[in-house]
């Protein structure tokens, strides 16, 4: 296992370097530089000169990348631009506030989905399970720019229940985390139904219904684990998208989190921070995977080996 363990974490390596590095170069394309961001369009040249210079903007592109390797390889991020803060400093707060949106977003969609699931599966065919599936459809295809504006304008401007934005109280989170976690929690339930529905066929879930267990206790006790292992992959790639900040949401909420700061940093050219954002983003995608990987292979014993 812990050969496995480190030959997974070896392979992490290369994504994360193509991942900056493919930023790093995309950042270059983009028209205009830094210093007109910092200093100004209408600032003279000599000044924009030897601030480009102070920065290492001057030099050869493929010197720059060899310098940006670098300064990542002793954990160093860089600082930003426009008042010389550590990328990180500027980073830390708002991962915290994605954080607590994604993991809210999560809770919600896990304890959603498993009880929708449970419904469609024990009722499959009929009514409760045809309606479950018409509403997840339906929230797997709206997308967050619909769904949000349309949760604020009931929610927030006609009935005031909630917040219209910022994260200011508890209530806050109501909304972004139901529009980040819709589809999510509609896509998962309905893995869960359909792992569960395969299982209810099986040898071991006849023989418990045999021993005269509650229906509800043979779909909770003796089939929800092995029905939910086809979830698991769904829910760690979909943590990894809601911890690395899901841009569009906090966009519509003006929520501060690091996707909001990824889009402000593009906008002022702000490349140490855009390469710091992205680099958190990718290191969390990755890991998440890694992690249910590895759940993967303690819970399910025929993919232990390899």
């Amino acid at each position: 296992m812990l050969g496995v363990i480190l030959r997974r974490l070896l392979q992490l390596i290369p994504v994360l370097l193509g991942i900056v590095t493919i930023v790093f170069f995309l950042q270059r394309l983009i028209p205009g530089n830094p210093a007109d961001a910092v200093l100004g369009v209408d600032a003279a040249l000599s000044a924009k000169e030897e601030w480009l210079a102070k920065y290492g903007f001057d030099k050869p592109i493929a010197d720059q990348y060899v310098a940006f390797l670098g300064q990542l390889l002793r954990g160093d991020f860089g600082r930003t631009f426009a008042n010389y803060t550590p990328v990180f400093e500027v980073i830390r707060p708002r991962l915290i506030e994605t954080a607590k949106l994604a993991f809210t977003a999560f809770s919600f969609s896990v304890l959603f989905a498993t009880f929708i699931g449970l419904v469609s599966a024990a009722r499959a065919g009929k009514l409760a399970d045809k309606a479950a599936a018409v509403v997840s459809v339906l929230a797997i295809s709206a997308p967050s720019f619909i769904i949000g504006p349309v949760l604020m304008w009931v929610f927030s401007v006609k009935l005031d229940w909630f917040p219209l934005m910022g994260n200011d109280t508890a209530l806050s989170y109501v909304l972004p985390a139901f529009t980040l976690g819709a589809a999510m929690a509609a896509l998962t339930s309905r893995m869960v139904r359909g792992g569960l529905v395969d299982v209810l066929s099986e040898d071991y879930i006849r023989t418990a219904r045999s021993k005269g267990l509650a229906p509800w206790k043979v779909l909770t006790k003796h089939a929800l684990r092995n029905a939910f292992l086809p979830a698991l992959t769904i829910l760690g790639m979909q943590l990894g998208v809601l911890l690395s900040g899901a841009v569009i949401t906090e966009q519509i909420f003006s929520w501060p989190g690091l996707g909001t700061l990824t889009v402000e940093a593009v906008q002022t050219r702000e490349y140490n921070l855009v390469s710091g954002c992205v680099l958190v983003m990718a290191t969390i995608y990755v890991v998440c995977n890694f992690v249910v990987d590895l759940l993967y292979r303690v819970l399910d014993p025929r993919v232990r080996v390899g």
